[in-house]
């Protein structure tokens, strides 16, 4: 690490961790590829060459730490507590990717080893960076709608039907729709109304191509008051947002994406307002905060209590579809 720069290595080599992740991180101000880490040395080698990274490793425990700072762990959910505990042991900053781990107890343990370790521990909760979110917060900060009374969100794709997925391995093995897509509706409508006290939901699907938790409606109590809806999918595409006050309403048709810039609405009474707002690569901006926190000692925005914290919603909602009727949200996750 220079003074100005921390140096990554990247734990993967998929489409996504290359394209995205890696791509993120070169295009960032203040810090680099150091260091590919991969099982297959022909696909960290391609990886290394293709950032220009001077290392590869096959493993956590074989990194050099005289060269890399940190890690970004881009591995399957399932993965993520036991990599970023062994990180952090070897005194390696972590951003591990979204969901944060399985479980609020894995979660714990991630927060327990990075604190003993004394070294950053942030989630890829990317969507904090999106325009639509930021104006939606400064909306909000601004009173623009008065007293909010409901909310709601929604983030969805469309997925090839796979019927192998069964509904009890979902959270263990970190997938799902709602542990996949639903954890970034957790972290915005969180992000923006602060943490929900209980839940209600219902989890499934009527497409009989479609085994386990595929589909999910969440309903989210506040902790202000505020009621809440929250759906995620693999069955259909939705990209909604949508909060309303006392005295107007925010929406969006398009709150999160990788690259893109979006939409935002305000009306007040008769009056509408639309942003044009700027197009964002939400991973630049997400690793030029984790590495600036790593430079200054800050704790990141999206640090490892608020992965808990929005894993105890998804943990909340699993076992309430399950089980039916409400399920308290440990207070302080």
């Amino acid at each position: 690490m220079t003074s100005q720069t921390v140096r990554w290595a990247v734990v993967g080599t998929s489409d996504f961790a290359l394209d995205w992740i890696a791509r993120g991180i070169s295009l960032s101000s203040n810090a680099t590829v150091a260091a590919i880490v991969s099982r297959d040395a022909a696909r960290g080698a391609a990886a290394a060459q293709r950032f220009g990274a001077g290392h590869t490793f096959p493993s956590i425990d074989a990194i050099d730490t005289t060269v890399v700072d940190g890690v970004f762990l881009v591995l399957p959910a399932a993965l993520h507590a036991e990599y970023a505990i062994a990180a952090a042991r070897r005194g390696l900053h972590v951003i591990s990717e979204k969901p944060m781990a399985p479980s609020v107890a894995d979660c714990r343990r991630m927060i327990d080893a990075a604190r003993a370790a004394g070294v950053v521990l942030a989630v890829a909760h990317c969507m904090e960076w999106t325009a639509p979110m930021v104006q939606a917060r400064a909306l909000l900060a601004q009173g623009a709608i008065g007293e909010v009374v409901t909310a709601g969100i929604s983030a969805s794709f469309t997925a090839t039907p796979d019927p192998t997925w069964q509904h009890d391995d979902m959270p263990q093995r970190g997938a799902g729709a709602l542990v996949d897509m639903g954890v970034h509706a957790v972290d915005g409508i969180t992000r923006l109304l602060g943490p929900v006290r209980r839940v209600a939901a219902l989890s499934g699907t009527r497409l009989p191509a479609y085994a386990g938790d595929r589909s999910a409606t969440l309903l989210l109590d506040f902790a202000s008051g505020v009621h809440g809806v929250l759906q995620s999918h693999y069955t259909c595409y939705q990209n909604g947002l949508e909060l309303q006050g006392t005295e107007g309403r925010i929406w969006s048709s398009e709150w999160w994406g990788r690259e893109f810039a979006g939409t935002l609405h305000l009306q007040r009474g008769d009056e509408v307002t639309t942003w044009q707002l700027p197009r964002v690569n939400v991973y630049v901006p997400q690793i030029e905060h984790v590495s600036q926190c790593v430079l200054s000692g800050a704790t990141p925005v999206i640090s490892g209590e608020r992965g808990m914290a929005n894993m105890a919603v998804i943990e909340a909602g699993l076992l309430a579809a399950r089980g039916g009727g409400w399920v308290d949200v440990p207070a302080g996750q």
